[in-house]
């Protein structure tokens, strides 16, 4: 969750993948999940497209995946963290590949190449991490849109099944009106159900079926020094050996092996075994510099219990607090301890001198994602393939809440594709005034 202007873009990895051509359709192909109203080579156009709008660094020919047609920089360094990993994937015989980022390699767009200072999370002190606040909303403005910052919209204001505007609320709080034929809301798997429950639009669907991505991972403690904080923390190489499904394995769908960089010393220090003095000293030193990740990622599948619903307190905002109400599956706890075991392998393969083990990582819920699902039926979805509400068709999800599934990698690359088409969508139907432009294939 990021309050301010370039949203969670600002404090993201950028890391950038895409999701495969499977993911679109789980429930065809595996019995599990939902497929989407739409598939993988009806998004591509826009992947391409949203490549070239933010700029990507990567290596082509990744064959996990179809071929990509957009540009890419060069790719960024795998530093000595991906390089011993590597090692570990090579003696496997696993898939590995240099990750998409969301990061000049080279200067682009008038941004600067990434000079590895790290940390990338506490935002990009040269521009050349690609935030939305550089890319989409600053040619938005330089075409004439008006960005109203310090301002929270408190309800999709309707009348007779059609949003006539939004009421907001400033710094001052005063509340305002905009009358609008079309409201698009961009809000994240949280603020976005928060608002349509709040106004009363969505149907039984809005808030459920949230989906987050269980995290684990395991740390490698290496002799050799690491790149430590340096460079971009979660770019640098994967693993989809692993990514399809083998019902061998005891679950559907499958889980992205990601190696990581590791955190600036205060935060390391908080992943440190408890010890104080001296000796608190001497194993900090021993693994800061010395050490790395690889993160496992898991499909996070949609279940209806995992929900956002609104309390009976207004909150400090003017709007209705937030109940977050999520399960791990059983599925996901096998997927996680599946992958962990694969990640000690491959530390293992490359002669790490010690690993620990993280069966939960802690903090994680990162991706908020699937509270307002597209879909054709409007009993188990709340828009159609142009991100439409069933209910109110002038209001448009445009964020990673309208995922039916979210595949086992970071949805940033897929929620931009998305918004691109929702876009072209919105902007034909505005143009011919047919009110039929993107329905449900």
């Amino acid at each position: 969750m990021w309050n301010g202007v370039g949203g969670s873009t600002i404090a993201w990895a950028a890391h950038f993948p895409r999701l495969h051509p499977s993911d679109f359709k789980t429930e065809s192909l595996d019995g599990v999940g939902d497929d989407w109203p739409f598939s993988y080579a009806d998004l591509e156009l826009y992947y391409d497209a949203n490549d070239v709008m933010v700029g990507v660094s990567g290596l082509p020919g990744d064959p996990a995946y179809p071929p990509k047609r957009s540009p890419r920089l060069p790719p960024l360094p795998l530093g000595r963290s991906g390089e011993v990993a590597a090692r570990g994937f090579n003696a496997l015989g696993w898939h590995w590949w240099p990750v998409d980022a969301a990061i000049n390699s080279v200067p682009y767009d008038g941004r600067a190449a990434c000079n590895h200072c790290g940390p990338c999370q506490q935002g990009c002190v040269n521009q050349a991490k690609s935030t939305a606040d550089r890319t989409y909303l600053a040619q938005a403005v330089r075409q004439g849109v008006e960005l109203r910052t310090r301002a929270i919209a408190q309800e999709i204001l309707t009348q007779g099944g059609r949003a006539v505007g939004v009421r907001y609320r400033t710094a001052d709080g005063r509340d305002h009106e905009q009358p609008a034929a079309y409201v698009v809301v961009a809000g994240n798997g949280i603020g976005t159900p928060r608002l349509l429950l709040a106004s009363g639009i969505g149907g039984e669907m809005v808030g459920r079926c949230l989906m987050f991505h269980p995290v684990a991972y395991v740390r490698a403690i290496c002799d050799e020094e690491m790149d430590g904080p340096a460079g971009p923390i979660g770019n640098c190489i994967y693993s989809h050996q692993f990514y399809e499904t083998d019902r061998s394995r005891g679950f559907a769908r499958g889980l992205q092996l990601q190696v990581t960089r590791e955190n600036p010393l205060l935060t390391q220090s908080t992943y440190a075994e408890p010890a104080w003095g001296r000796a608190g000293q001497v194993q900090l030193r021993q693994e800061f510099r010395h050490s790395f990740r690889i993160l496992v990622m898991t499909e996070d599948l949609p279940e209806s219990h995992n929900r956002v619903t609104l309390t009976d307190n207004l909150e400090a905002d003017g709007l209705p607090g937030v109940r977050v109400s999520y399960r791990l599956s059983d599925s996901c706890r096998r997927m996680l301890a599946y992958g962990l075991d694969r990640c000690q392998e491959v530390l293992a393969a490359a002669g790490v001198a010690r690993i620990i083990r993280t069966d939960h990582a802690p903090a994680t819920g990162w991706h908020l994602l699937g509270t307002a699902r597209m879909g054709r039926d409007p009993h188990t979805s709340v828009t159609d393939a142009s991100g439409r509400c069933h209910t109110t068709p002038n209001v448009i999800v445009a964020d990673g809440s309208l995922l039916p599934t979210v595949g086992a990698v970071n949805p940033g690359s897929t929620i931009g594709a998305l918004a691109l088409k929702i876009a072209d969508d919105l902007a034909e139907e505005v143009a011919t005034g047919a009110g039929s432009i993107g329905r449900s294939m």
